[in-house]
């Protein structure tokens, strides 16, 4: 009988020694997807963006998180090789308090195993909670991963060769099998000395604590203890609450087997805010958000998943909802890329920027000339497309620097009423005109009731940011011109922002700060003159009349300002002009559309997930996602026999109370799917009686019903 004839059907694999390399499909799909948008404009746009965006983010990753995972191997490497507490069984234990934050934790430990294998030992086992149910489990995940799991060679420095060890199966690896292994590999050889690379340390990483089985880390944990003096090995926990959540699970002969050193990583919402402020909320960023749909990334973030990794994916989809389709917002770019932008664009891209809201309030700006021209001539557009971008980078530049001012003096003011943070400050700046509101108008009253030595502090602080501005400033280069007709003269734009208005308010808090440093805090106060008719009615005791009067007099006393005091309230009111020209709102500007992202409503629906409508959308119109005919239902309230069981059984116990008797739910399920039998064909039927059955099941797996301990025919519902 030939190898490829069966009895049943089945696939009959020969192989030929070929293995698919994960690399080529990966390599193959980008291709694929750079086919087909590599000549668009906007995607070229977005993936220079994104590409900025991504390097600065594994750039500030590596400062945030540098010195933390660099203290935790410091500590792996003084206690992993020291013999001082592996005698006594004692593990060295780091415990690093990650936050709630899970998804981020993913990205943390890969970074803390590479550098433990670069800098310490190349044996690493990380084992999560669903991977270890059990003892056996654990020990089998941790020992295999140790020997096999860093997919490193194994060099012999003194001979020079490469060694290659033989696997092991799961079922084969124990802590015996792994000492044995470490016996043979580490400390065989004679020649070598007992140094730290004869030596090597086996690290375990617990990365999610709390989500284990209390018993089975327990006897792990007593287990290993036993073998410590014989092999190093530390112990990585990451503890997402705090470290008595570790002493809380370990009674006290398990937690006295291990060196506890609690290291603390930033929290979730310290690491979102330096990721917004240093990236996102910069004059350099080539994308921006509007105050609306910041507002909502951030709610999805402080109430939903504290996740800055899901923040950012976000703020990537925003991104590409922006660009998507539309070379219009390849102006979303930066700054000394717009000429080369502009001349891309073709006359039908400029029609699609005339048609944009904000271009009407500029339009009416202008002479009959010019408006003309801008309708008329696309050379004479781009030219005035060209400097009104720029002047929209000169708001952002000005905006940003005034943004981080305002967060300077206001941040320390009691009750917080614009914020704390530069980024609960741009959610109201970007979405109001904020010099307009009362909460800036306390701020500013409160402003006037500051001292001398906080008010020095806060100049300071803001020439320290000014300063840091003026050195990123860029500047602005004239488009070339196509045509020498054309006349940018007579185009009416505001020039008041940008480089030229930082060095004035450089300029003014350089004298206010000398003014106020300056400035004396003694005041004059002059009282009135009493008459001496006055004077001698103190003389008769008992007149509390008179008594009265004079104390009211003495209280009234004409108080004259400070120096320091009217100079203060000088600054304050530059504050208040100053703020009101650099922090007009972003929905003022001209071609705003173009750089700053708004559609909020596509963001929520795809972003915040809204599952009890999406499940009851699916089961009471399944069209609505199979896209089928079959399912095509005349109203919402109708059913026909060809919906989804689950569907069908969904919409008929809707029609009941809160407890339903299954014996009439079958008759009405069957009743729609065999009107023409009668009741007895119907109630006979082992195919209508399976269906309904495994529809009920579905439901309740869904939540939708129960059974019920009152009637036992009976189920209750448990939604609306």
């Amino acid at each position: 009988m030939e190898s490829t004839v069966s009895v049943s059907k089945g696939v009959f694999l020969f192989p030929n020694g070929y293995k698919k390399g994960k690399s080529n499909k990966k390599k193959n799909n980008q291709v694929l997807f750079e086919k087909i948008f590599r000549n668009e404009l906007w995607y070229d746009t977005y993936k220079q963006n994104w590409y900025y965006i991504e390097n600065e983010l594994q750039e500030l990753h590596h400062k945030t998180h540098s010195v933390l995972l660099n203290d935790i191997v410091n500590y792996i490497k003084n206690h992993g090789i020291s013999e001082s507490s592996t005698l006594e069984g004692i593990i060295p234990s780091a415990t690093l308090l990650t936050g709630v934050n899970q998804p981020d934790h993913v990205s943390q430990f890969t970074s803390l195993i590479d550098l433990i294998r670069n800098e310490v030992t190349p044996h690493v086992a990380l084992v999560n909670s669903q991977d270890a149910p059990s003892v056996k489990h654990l020990v089998e995940n941790a020992v295999w991963q140790l020997i096999h799991g860093d997919q490193v060679m194994d060099y012999d420095d003194d001979e020079g060769v490469i060694t290659q060890t033989k696997k092991l199966r799961k079922s084969q690896c124990t802590m015996k099998a792994l000492r044995n292994w470490y016996n043979t590999k580490c400390m065989s050889s004679p020649r070598k000395k007992k140094s730290q690379q004869t030596r090597r340390t086996l690290v375990i990483i617990i990365p999610d604590f709390e989500s284990f089985n209390c018993n089975v880390l327990q006897d792990f944990v007593m287990i290993v203890s036993s073998y410590v003096s014989t092999m190093p090995i530390v112990f990585v926990f990451g503890v997402a609450t705090s470290v008595s959540a570790l002493h809380k699970s370990f009674p006290y002969h398990v937690s006295s087997k291990l060196l506890i050193k609690v290291f603390h990583s930033h929290a979730s919402p310290i690491y979102m805010n330096q990721v917004l402020e240093d990236i996102f909320l910069t004059h350099t960023s080539p994308f921006h958000l509007s105050g609306k749909a910041f507002e909502l990334l951030t709610d999805v973030f402080l109430f939903y998943d504290f996740s800055v990794t899901g923040l950012i994916q976000s703020i990537k989809y925003c991104m590409m909802e922006h660009y998507y389709g539309d070379n219009t917002k390849s102006l979303c770019c930066d700054r000394d890329k717009l000429e080369d932008v502009i001349m891309q664009l073709t006359a039908e891209d400029l029609e699609s920027i005339r048609q944009l809201m904000s271009f009407r309030p500029f339009l009416e700006k202008q002479d009959c000339k010019t408006t003309i021209s801008l309708f008329n001539d696309d050379d004479f557009f781009k030219e005035a497309l060209y400097k009104e971008m720029n002047r929209l980078h000169d708001y952002l530049y000005s905006f940003y620097m005034c943004l981080r001012l305002l967060c300077v003096f206001v941040k320390d003011l009691p009750k917080n009423m614009l914020g704390k943070s530069v980024r609960e400050i741009y959610t109201k700046c970007a979405s109001e005109n904020v010099t307009g509101t009362s909460a800036f108008k306390d701020c500013l009253q409160l402003l006037k009731f500051q001292s001398q030595v906080k008010l020095v502090e806060s100049i300071k602080s803001a020439l320290k940011i000014v300063n840091t501005y003026l050195q990123n400033a860029s500047p602005v280069k004239p488009l070339r011109s196509t045509s020498s007709k054309n006349n940018l003269k007579n185009i009416t734009l505001s020039d008041d922002l940008g480089e030229n208005f930082v060095k004035s308010l450089r300029v003014h808090l350089l004298t206010f700060l000398r003014q106020i440093e300056h400035a004396n805090t003694e005041t004059t106060v002059t009282m009135c003159a009493v008459s001496d008719t006055e004077n001698a009615d103190e003389n008769f005791s008992g007149n509390r009349y008179k008594l009265k009067e004079k104390l009211l007099k003495a209280t009234r006393l004409d108080r004259v300002q400070s120096e320091f005091e009217m100079v203060r309230s000088r600054f304050v009111s530059y504050l208040e002009e100053m703020f009101s020209k650099g922090l007009q709102p972003m929905q003022g500007q001209p071609f705003h559309e173009l750089l700053a992202f708004s559609d909020v409503a596509s963001v929520r629906k795809n972003i915040v997930g809204a599952p009890r409508a999406a499940v009851h959308t699916a089961l009471s119109n399944p069209v609505q996602y199979l896209q089928c005919s079959c399912c095509q239902l005349p109203s919402t309230d109708s059913v026909i026999d060809t919906l989804p069981d689950v569907c069908l059984a969904y919409k008929l116990h809707r029609e009941c109370g809160k407890h339903i008797n299954l014996y009439d739910w079958l008759q009405a399920f069957a009743a729609v799917l065999r009107p023409d039998d009668d009741d007895e064909q119907r109630h006979n039927d082992p195919t209508i009686q399976l269906r309904f059955t495994r529809a009920v099941a579905e439901l309740q797996f869904l939540g939708f019903i129960k059974s019920s301990k009152r009637k036992t025919d009976h189920v209750m519902r448990l939604t609306w």
